[in-house]
């Protein structure tokens, strides 16, 4: 099978003068920063909502746990099985979001390598360095979540695809179908990298045999693929019913997130390095492009297309949420360190070089002291605040069913909790949990048999508001039958809109 060869250019020659031995070196020295940025404040901030789930999800037995991947949960399927086996050898905030750090971690040298099999060994080192320091990228390698996971496998996706390209071989379409097939797995909007993948291949100068290979790597995918498929289809966006639609301020926000948390002046420096890397690099329109004009194309569409679906697909339905499209964040990188390698001056190359890095590191610092793409909640501090102010035979209530998932992850092993009882959902009893837990609604709560059973019950509040950032339906329903036996004793508000209400039996 013909090959298409490997790409030439200016960059090439500059790579010879990085040797082999400094190249690993530096790239050492990159994923070394890149450790401690991610394992920096690693527990600082409480687990909220998700990361309640993620670890409850992963204790299940396998049962209940199927039974909730189907029903609600399949989307980041594979990373609850990784995280499954990971809690079998410890526990504590810092040991779970390690896994996500370790993942976020392994993606740096995807990244350089990435750069080198597009451009040289000089333009993976700059992409891996801007990856490793990304506000983005640490802040989701710092969350007990898949998305660093997703990140990861949609990158090495493209690197194996790109491997099959410039030398094809049955391992390598082998790795890219895995790859793509775990990634959909870990997160669903990785189909739409694969999208990306085909739009890109379209215009690439191939032969029959090598468009035959990826031609058939993809109907592989989209066989694999399909059990996720009929989920989504049968479930429609109904788990995704939340999410406002866009405005402008929106993809602004979300421009400045892909850029990594720096401002508008690092927004404005990827920009100007990725003009840089489209102009001089000498890219071409058109279909049948070498290898040396398509990579620019390849990454374009990888960078452009999630983000152009997700938002034209918004306006029928919102599905716009900027985590979504993290995956981005990779071409983006590249594409700017292209840039930064194709500027003639090698004093200005670096001193722009410097100026990204110290600004995505204040991105980063302004991370560790608030998050900067969502509301995070403190179940850390609720639960504690809780559990010090209850006593024997209290009954606690949760509005949301999931809010339950981050309140038992912080309240394991502690003596108040054993004496409390959940009220609502209870489900699987009170030594564990089970799916339908996960799946309750608190309108179906046993309100009515409470008085007979709880003189104190607490009320936990949490997403319990509507758009327009009203209380829902269901809040004042909740309110409305314990004040018919109640009075309300203690409220105290924490971070993240999270509400904690005793109430005292009249």
């Amino acid at each position: 099978m013909r090959s298409v060869a490997a790409p030439s250019s200016e960059t090439a020659v500059q790579s010879r003068r990085i040797g082999p031995r400094l190249c690993l070196i530096l790239l050492l020295g990159i994923t070394a920063g890149g450790t401690v940025l991610r394992f920096l404040y690693l527990t600082r901030k409480s687990f909220w909502l998700d990361e309640g789930v993620s670890v409850s999800l992963a204790r299940l037995d396998l049962s209940n746990l199927l039974h909730i991947l189907w029903r609600r949960e399949a989307n980041m399927a594979f990373y609850y099985g990784l995280l499954r086996i990971w809690l079998h050898f410890g526990s504590g905030d810092f040991y779970v979001r390690a896994l996500s750090a370790v993942i976020s971690l392994a993606a740096i040298p995807v990244i350089y390598l990435l750069g080198k099999r597009l451009f040289s060994s000089g333009v993976g080192l700059l992409a891996a360095a801007l990856f490793s320091v990304h506000a983005w990228q640490v802040r989701y390698a710092q969350e007990a979540r898949s998305y660093s996971l997703y990140v990861l496998l949609t990158a090495l996706s493209c690197l194996f695809l790109l491997a099959a390209i410039q030398k094809p071989a049955r391992r390598l379409w082998a790795g890219y179908v895995v790859c793509s097939v775990l990634a959909i797995y870990s997160h669903f909007f990785s189909v739409l990298v694969v999208v990306a993948q085909g739009a890109a291949f379209y215009f690439l100068r191939a032969d029959d045999r090598l468009a035959a290979g990826f031609r058939r790597s993809l109907k592989i995918i989209g066989l694999l693929f399909l059990p996720l498929a009929v989920f989504i289809v049968s479930r429609g966006t109904g788990p995704l019913s939340w999410i406002a639609r866009p405005g402008f301020g929106d993809l602004h926000r979300f421009l400045l997130d892909l850029a990594g948390n720096g401002g508008d002046a690092l927004l404005l420096a990827y920009v100007a390095c990725c003009a840089i890397a489209l102009a001089v690099g000498g890219w071409a329109r058109g279909r049948n492009l070498a290898f040396d004009s398509w990579r620019y194309l390849f990454l374009l569409s990888w960078l452009l297309v999630p983000v152009a679906i997700t938002l034209v697909f918004s306006l029928i339905r919102p599905v716009f949420l900027p985590r979504y499209l993290l995956t981005c964040v990779a071409p983006l990188v590249l594409l700017a360190a292209a840039g930064l390698a194709r500027l003639r001056s090698r004093w200005a190359s670096a001193i722009l070089l410097v100026i990204m890095l110290v600004l995505s590191v204040r991105g980063t610092v302004a991370y560790y002291r608030a998050d900067f793409d969502l509301g995070r909640e403190d179940w850390r501090d609720a639960t504690g605040f809780i559990l010090n102010q209850a006593v024997p035979g209290d009954g606690i209530l949760f509005h949301s069913a999931q809010a339950r998932m981050p309140f038992e992850y912080y309240s394991e092993q502690q003596p108040a909790r054993r004496e409390m009882r959940v009220i609502f959902p209870e489900y699987g009893g009170a030594e564990k949990m089970s799916y339908l837990d996960f799946l309750a609604n608190a309108r179906n709560a046993p309100l009515d048999a409470i008085p007979a059973h709880y003189p104190r019950v607490w009320l936990v509040l949490a997403h319990n508001q509507l758009k327009n950032g009203e209380a829902d339906p269901t809040t004042a329903a909740l309110e409305q039958v314990l004040s018919r036996n109640y009075s309300l004793a203690l409220e105290r508000n924490f971070e993240g809109n999270l509400q904690v209400r005793l109430y005292i039996e009249r």
